[in-house]
Parts: C-alpha cells; structure tokens; sequence
C-alpha cells in the first residue's frame, strides 16, 4: 500500500511544481472542479436555472482541463529521432477535440436548460447566488491571468486558449450576477413568469458565448494540423528580417513555415556567391537568426544557400553586387 502511495506522489509532485507549464493546468483542473460542484449544488438547491447550467459548462471544463493537462505534458517533450519537430502537435489536436466537445455538450446544455426551466420556480436566495457568483468571477479572474502568464513564460498555445476560455467566463459570471439580481427584483414585485423566461433566455445566451472561444481556436487548431503557413501578420515579419539584409545576398527565393505547438519553424532558401567561405555565409546566416529570434523566441529558423552560377564575374574583376558591398570603405565615426 506504502509503495502505491509513493507512487501516487511521484507522479503527482512534477505536476506541483511552479516552474513547469502542467502547474497552471493542474491548478485549472482543480478550479473547474470546485466551480463545477459548488454551481450545481447550489444552483440546484437554490432552484436558479443559471447558475446550475453555469455549473454543467464548469462540468464540461472538467474533461478539457484533463485534456489540457495531458497535452501540455505530452507536448513539452524534446523533439526525437521519431518526431523531428517535436510533439507540438499535441497542443492542436487537444484544443481541437477540445472544441468540438464543447460544441456538442453545449447543444446537450441548451437541451438541458429548456428541461431544467419545466421543473424550477425561480425561487432561492439572492444573496447566497450573488456570493458564490462573485467568488466564481474573482476564481475565474485569477485563473485567466496565471494562465496568461505561464502560457507568455512557456509560448504555449493551449495555456493561452486555456486563458480565454476562464477570461470569456469571468465576463460570462459577470452576466450572471447581473442575472440574478435582475431575477430577485422581479420575484420581489412578484413577476415569476417573467423571471423565469429571463433564467432561461439568459441560459442559452451564456452557453452561445461561452461557445464562441472553442470554435475560433478549434478552426485554428485544424489549420495548425493542416501544416498550414503562419498567419499573415508573423509571414511580413519574417519577411521585414530578410529585406534587411537583401543587400548582403544575390536573391532571396523563398521562405517556407509550420507551427507545432510553442515551434515556430522558419526555413529561408537564399542565392549566395558560389565562392563565399561558410564563414562568410555564417556571418549573415546569424544576423537573421538572431532577428527571428529578437520576434519569435521560440522560433527554429534555418537557412539553405544554393551557389550562384558566377555569371558576375569577367576577367578584370567581377560585377557581384554582394561583393562591392563588402568592398566599400566604411566610413570612419566623425568626433
């Protein structure tokens, strides 16, 4: 019993740890939880509609919050003999299934809520609702920016569509309370049937938003899987880093790009002089680097060089405009 016990926390110790990425999923599952249980239960016994459906999103974060946790430790392996560039791929395919389950259980939440408004009253205590909702929005708060905060140290896509799924929630608990109070306002003026539409329009509103997150990274995440190039934006920095240094090649050809998860792989085909030294070659080869670098952290660039054919050069000299470059004096620092 000892041995299974000891077991247990050497794998539970690494998820606990400050400086690794599973610590801000680990303390995201263990928050789901809480909020999933404690809406429900209260929603239930305090018979307001909203707040028990806000507990069954809360139950569906459960199961993404598992598969966040498996992903990020999945994905944060080095890339190996078998999978050159990494196990990224991980993090696409968890918040692709990820938003395809929320899809489908928020149709089964919807589908529950017109259930749930047959069944309720509208009746309970306002002011038990407000305290938990509000603790819920400062949870949710929190949550959003830890994970911000790991995902900007660790460049991780899943902890930053794990961030705005808790920053969409705490504006959504923010809906919430707002419901509530409208709900205990007009119970007070005894309008029960009113309220009780209010429970349930507030009910699908809640779940249509909650779903809007999910399917914008989801067709993301299908077009990661689909190797497909960087967003518009990072290509015209790529692009901005080699125009710098156009002077310093015979021709640019091409660049190609993929993400894996937290990889960026950069990979740019240049028409060098055929007689370059590589430690000429490396030269401009670093600058670029390092430029990416500066713009993307996590990015892997790599640089191909094919030989120029010579035609430049004659017999008094050579006309290479790369080479005159490196020829020109350069001018001395004035005092």
């Amino acid at each position: 019993m000892m041995w299974r016990l000891t077991d247990l926390r050497l794998r539970l110790r690494p998820l606990l740890r400050r400086n690794r990425p599973e610590y801000a999923s680990t303390i995201s599952l263990i928050a789901c939880v809480v909020l999933a249980i404690g809406s429900i239960i209260i929603g239930a016994v305090e018979q307001s509609l909203l707040v028990q459906t806000n507990g069954y999103i809360s139950l569906i974060d459960i199961g993404n919050s598992l598969l966040f946790l498996t992903a990020v430790q999945r994905s944060s392996r080095s890339a190996d003999v078998t999978f050159n560039y990494g196990y990224g791929k991980y993090e696409s395919l968890a918040i692709l299934v990820s938003a395809n389950l929320l899809v489908v259980l928020g149709i089964f939440t919807i589908a529950e809520a017109f259930g749930l408004s047959t069944r309720f009253d509208s009746s309970g205590n306002t002011a038990l609702l407000i305290v938990w909702s509000t603790l819920g929005f400062v949870t949710m708060r929190g949550m959003s920016r830890l994970l911000k905060r790991y995902s900007d140290r660790f460049h991780m896509p899943m902890l930053r569509y794990d961030a705005e799924l808790w920053r969409v929630d705490s504006f959504v608990e923010l809906g919430v309370i707002a419901e509530v109070c409208l709900v205990g306002v007009l119970l007070w003026f005894e309008l029960e049937e009113v309220a009780l539409a209010v429970e349930v329009l507030a009910s699908l509103a809640l779940v249509a938003i909650t779903l809007r997150v999910p399917l914008r990274h989801g067709r993301d995440a299908l077009q990661q899987l689909l190797d497909r190039t960087l967003p518009d934006e990072m290509q015209y920095e790529i692009l901005a880093v080699i125009s710098e240094n156009t002077a310093r090649m015979c021709a640019f050809k091409s660049v190609h790009t993929r993400q894996s998860g937290k990889d960026i792989f950069i990979e740019i085909d240049l028409v060098m002089p055929y007689d370059y030294t590589l430690s000429q070659l490396y030269v401009l080869e670093r600058g670029m680097i390092d430029k990416l670098h500066e713009r993307f952290p996590t990015a892997i660039p790599r640089v191909y060089v094919t030989p120029c054919d010579g035609a430049c050069n004659h017999a008094g000299g050579t006309n290479c405009p790369v080479k005159a470059l490196l020829a020109e004096p350069q001018s001395a620092p004035s005092d």
